[in-house]
């Protein structure tokens, strides 16, 4: 009998190893009949996808126990029977294997259910992930996933009962990204660099959106004629984060253009992270100024103009049951988010106005001053060659000549 390999990785009673003097791994159990350890080439001598390939021949052949107590079924069993056969279908699938991913790396791969979900336990994963920065939202929804697949085991009869797992309260978390006022935003609009960031701020406030909804925005998703805008692409499953029709603001007809509506160099843009930390450094803004910023701005702005609250929450994609009905209709009807596309134009016309025809005398109170401590810090409004507009009719701006 050959001696038991070092288990590098194991699921249930399978783990890896490799033959003396070979580089490939192989999926190794212990043969009860035979009494010694038998093996079966994976194919590979990549340790992670000789994992992959180990978890994905597990979950294919693992058949999991009916009504068993929490103690004889591992975490990881329900786990990865979870994310195998219901998760990686979802629209969400790659945020749930990486949230999913975390409770597999915390919890050993012999854990069980019953082990892993013990009030100590979870407050040492949470901890953990606490050490890494993660906001109290963001490891509430790694809770989240955990629990969805303990309680999908438990719907589908695997375990006898479902554990409490608690949550964070994140009450008190703040929102990505404070709201801005409108000198900061004509400042950071007017003097933006690139076309792309302009037209993603435009587009971003004049549809309430998220950025992620912003960015896939298409023309195909633009009807003209009727002044709607369908967020949610052609095909795409809607998510818990639903993405709404909305009114199209007369104001950013003029920005319609065929493809995607924001892109660079002639492709779509994922992301302004670059771009938008540029600028930001460049108007001397805190960090809290973030892409987020302009929903919830446009957010604020809704609401103190007077906008009934379930326009707001239809702009917005925050989807209320009392309102299912009212929601499938609604965009048929021509007053549909009529006061809220009515404010948003206003926003946008005062967001537009060149900065000739309204001068930012002084910086906001967040930016820094620009010669010390006492010094007044101004704007100059020129010819430089600098920063340009998305308006061609707009002179050049330098922030700082």
């Amino acid at each position: 009998m050959g001696k038991k390999p070092e288990p590098v990785f194991k699921l249930g009673d399978y783990w890896l190893g490799k033959k003396s003097g070979r580089d490939t791994w192989y999926r190794y159990w212990w043969d009860t009949d035979r009494k010694c350890n038998r093996r079966a080439s994976l194919g590979t001598s990549d340790l992670e996808e000789a994992k992959d390939k180990l978890a994905e021949w597990y979950v294919a052949h693992k058949e999991l126990p009916e009504l068993s107590d929490l103690d004889k079924v591992l975490l990881a069993d329900v786990i990865r029977v979870y994310y195998e056969k219901h998760a990686q279908f979802l629209q969400s699938h790659d945020t749930s294997r990486l949230n999913l991913n975390r409770w597999l790396d915390f919890f050993e791969p012999g854990t069980t259910i019953k082990e892993a979900t013990r009030p100590k336990q979870i407050d040492a994963f949470i901890a953990e992930l606490s050490k890494g920065g993660l906001s109290a939202s963001y490891i509430n929804r790694i809770l989240t996933d955990g629990r969805s697949a303990i309680n999908k085991a438990w719907k589908d009869g695997v375990i006898s009962s479902a554990p409490f797992i608690k949550s964070l309260n994140a009450d008190d978390a703040q929102p990505k990204g404070r709201p801005m006022e409108m000198d900061e935003l004509r400042l950071f609009y007017h003097t933006a660099s690139g076309e792309h960031l302009q037209r993603f701020i435009l587009w971003t406030l004049g549809t309430g959106a998220r950025p992620s909804s912003v960015f896939d925005l298409h023309s195909s998703q633009i009807d003209v004629e009727r002044d709607l805008i369908d967020l949610n692409p052609r095909g795409r499953k809607q998510t818990k984060k639903i993405r709404p029709e909305v009114k199209l603001p007369k104001h950013l007809k003029p920005f319609v253009r065929d493809g995607h509506q924001i892109t660079f160099r002639g492709k779509p843009v994922k992301d302004v992270k670059t771009a938008w930390r540029n600028q930001r450094a460049a108007c001397g803004l805190d960090n809290q100024v973030q892409p987020y910023s302009l929903r919830h701005t446009i957010a604020r702005h809704l609401r103190a103009s007077g906008v009934p609250a379930w326009e707001v929450a239809a702009q917005l994609g925050h989807k209320k049951k009392e309102h299912s009905i009212t929601e499938i209709y609604a965009p048929m009807d021509p007053s549909y988010l009529g006061q809220c596309v009515a404010a948003i134009d206003a926003f946008l016309e005062e967001l537009l106005v060149p900065l000739e025809e309204k001068p930012i005398t002084t910086l906001p109170k967040r930016c820094p001053e620009k010669n010390g401590p006492n010094a007044e810090a101004v704007v100059n409004i020129g010819a430089g060659e600098e920063i340009r507009t998305l308006d061609p009719n707009l002179g050049k701006v330098v922030l700082y000549p």
